[in-house]
């Protein structure tokens, strides 16, 4: 179970001895059942893992069926394989997901559902976004709104349709823009929270394509589709429905930059493509792809003008200043939980459902935090 524990954390023996303060051959030692393992040195283990303590005790491994299957390309798996922080989140994602499923059967409530297109829809990206726009907890925010608003906007659809959306924390950029977890009846998606809320957007419609398809997924949402791997293909595809549904074809067809633009045309200004990605919410990245697929920019400016640009340049719309926060950690906190995720805990205690105690350990929060995380939760724009 020490093993088991150790290895589910993503954690080698040098890693997990170095950060338990212990020699490696000591932690090896007690791996192999040697004695000199106090409960005190175990509880260090329980805490590094993020195990309970009981979970030692086990008479065999729990089988775990695969969670979420690697959709990166295969030189990113290889330079950033699952670490210990995105196992934990992966972890974290799922107990919440139970959470979920408890506080469902408590109130004898059916989950949603309505997160699912109709298996005979044609038009499944028009479908999922009229659906969307109609559960969506504010209006929409248009060409004013800045990022924050627009992933409220989605994120708080995508939960009142019955997916659970959560933040992951401390895991890089580079190692993953986000993952699904595809398990009927609540499925999950978290995005990266070290990532620009444009790249969220994007990457939480990705994640739903992922979830309409029925495929777990662990994702860098890349652009290859010339490759033999069937996950490079579906990778492309569910950019393509995110684009279509953050900015349908016939809508965007209408516009001045796509009417007033020649074909194929390779000039293409960072400030023409910020300006037209306010009026959807969408990173300036998002338009270009949207002008190469209405045949107004190439597919050779495109991949040559994502290698060449910052972070900031493909990203940002120009509309992202705020006022600074005040670094509110419960802010923070509900923001990787999930405002939907909190607004439910929180609303089965009040309903009678829960305890203080039971919706304090689903929250990782005091009891005193409980209202005003949910205060938090029901504010649109948190970052």
């Amino acid at each position: 179970m020490l093993v088991w524990a150790r290895e589910t954390a993503r954690l080698s023996v040098e890693s997990a001895a170095q950060r338990l303060h212990v020699g490696a051959a000591e932690l090896e030692a007690w791996e192999h059942g040697q004695a000199g393992l106090t409960v005190a040195k175990l509880q260090n283990m329980a805490d590094l893992y993020r195990r309970p303590l009981a979970a030692f005790f086990l008479s065999e491994r729990p089988d775990v069926p695969e969670r979420v299957r690697d959709f990166r390309r295969p030189w990113r798996a290889g330079q950033y394989p699952e670490s210990p922080n995105l196992a934990a989140e992966i972890r974290r994602a799922e107990a919440q997901r139970e959470n979920v499923l408890e506080i469902l059967d408590l109130r004898d409530e059916a989950p949603s559902g309505m997160w699912r297109t109709p298996a005979a829809e044609h038009d499944m990206e028009s479908y999922a976004r009229v659906m969307l726009d109609e559960h969506a907890l504010v209006k929409r925010p248009g060409p004013s709104g800045k990022p924050t608003d627009w992933f409220f906007y989605w994120s708080s659809a995508l939960e009142e349709v019955g997916v659970l959306v959560v933040t992951a924390t401390r895991v890089p950029s580079a190692e993953a823009d986000g993952f699904s977890i595809a398990f009927d009846p609540v499925p999950v998606i978290a995005v990266n929270g070290g990532t620009h809320f444009n790249r969220r957007i994007f990457t939480l419609l990705h994640e739903y394509a992922h979830l309409l398809a029925n495929t777990s997924a662990l994702c860098d949402l890349h652009e290859d589709s010339r490759t033999p791997r069937d996950v490079d293909r579906l990778e492309v595809e569910c950019n393509r429905i995110a684009a279509e549904i953050l900015v349908p074809s016939a809508k965007f067809a209408t516009r001045p930059i796509v009417t007033q633009a020649s074909k194929n045309q390779e000039n293409w200004p960072l400030a023409t493509l910020r300006e037209e990605a306010r009026v959807w919410g969408v990173s300036p990245e998002v338009i270009l792809r949207k002008l190469v697929t209405h045949q107004r920019a190439s597919k050779s400016f495109y991949d040559a003008w994502r290698d060449a640009r910052s972070e900031d340049d493909r990203y940002s719309s120009g509309s992202d200043a705020r006022a600074n926060g005040g670094g509110d950690g419960l802010r923070t906190k509900v923001r990787n939980l999930g405002k939907g995720y909190v607004r439910s805990v929180v609303g089965a205690l009040s309903e009678g459902y829960l305890t203080t105690y039971e919706t304090s350990n689903m929250l990782n929060a005091k009891v005193d935090q409980i209202p005003k995380m949910l205060a938090r939760a029901r504010v649109p724009e948190v970052d």
